[in-house]
Order: structure tokens, then C-alpha cells, then sequence
């Protein structure tokens, strides 16, 4: 069996085409792309400001903290 290369191994390249979007189209997905980027931060965020503040409830009525 013969030994793979190192061209054997690389990713295929990816040719960029024509998307034909125009310009506001492109500007408009982005901006709904980095809100729901926010909002996902935002939520993830959240989540781990509840578990961490119900963490401490729990340590403190358990008396292992303080």
C-alpha cells in the first residue's frame, strides 16, 4: 500500500461563485445574522447567571458556604 501524500490529505478547494445577492440584501442578512448571534450570547449567557446564582442559593442554605 502505498503512503498518502500530503496532497492526498488536503481539504478540496472551495471555488467562490457569483451569490447574486446585491449589496442591501448582503448587509441585511448580516445584520439579522449578528442579532440572532447576539441574542444567542445573550440567552447563553443568562442561563449561566441562573445556574450559578441557583448554585449559590443551594451552597448557602446547605451551609457550606460562608
Amino acid at each position: 500500500m502505498a503512503s498518502a501524500g500530503p496532497e492526498d490529505d488536503a481539504m478540496p478547494r472551495v471555488e467562490l461563485t457569483e451569490s447574486g445577492w446585491s449589496d442591501d440584501e448582503r448587509a441585511a442578512f448580516l445584520r439579522r445574522r449578528r442579532r440572532r448571534n447576539l441574542y444567542t450570547v445573550a440567552a447563553l449567557a443568562l442561563f449561566a447567571l441562573a445556574i450559578y446564582i441557583f448554585a449559590m442559593i443551594k451552597l448557602h442554605e446547605l451551609g457550606q458556604m460562608w
